[in-house]
């Protein structure tokens, strides 16, 4: 696939030693904003790529220059990235995510590219932390 080549590209020189690229390909990405409605906002072509440690994404740059560090949106360990939410019952696969800047991205994926949505929803879920949470003391009784 020509999206994955331009992904494989663009992440040989941000990996770190033995650390290998497991998936990569094209998404969709919003930018949400307070008090728009998600289906009003302009999606824009990225490249994603998903490593053992993290994830990156790009600017899908035009067709005759290879994606570099200029184009890169995010790259960011999985511990700093939550999900906060999947959407699967539209067309397309829908990531809702937010890093811990307090950024929010909208990923969409293609009917062709939701297992690579899957894949990557499945470890952002696995390292997402559990929040803190209150439990109230038993009473005697």
């Amino acid at each position: 696939m020509k999206a994955e080549r331009r992904v494989e590209d663009a992440a040989r020189w941000r990996l770190a030693i033995g650390e290998p690229l497991l998936a990569g390909g094209f998404t969709w990405i919003a930018f949400p904003r307070p008090q728009i409605s998600l289906l009003f906002l302009a999606r824009r072509a990225h490249l994603i790529a998903l490593t053992d440690r993290r994830i990156m994404i790009w600017a899908r740059p035009h067709e005759v220059r290879p994606a570099d560090d200029t184009d890169l949106v995010l790259d960011a360990p999985f511990g700093e990235v939550t999900l906060e939410g999947v959407r699967s019952s539209i067309p397309m696969l829908q990531l809702r995510i937010r890093t811990s800047s307090g950024r929010r991205l909208v990923l969409e994926f293609r009917p062709r590219d939701r297992k690579l949505g899957h894949r990557i929803a499945n470890e952002l879920e696995r390292d997402t932390p559990v929040e803190d949470v209150e439990v109230p003391a038993e009473t005697g009784g």
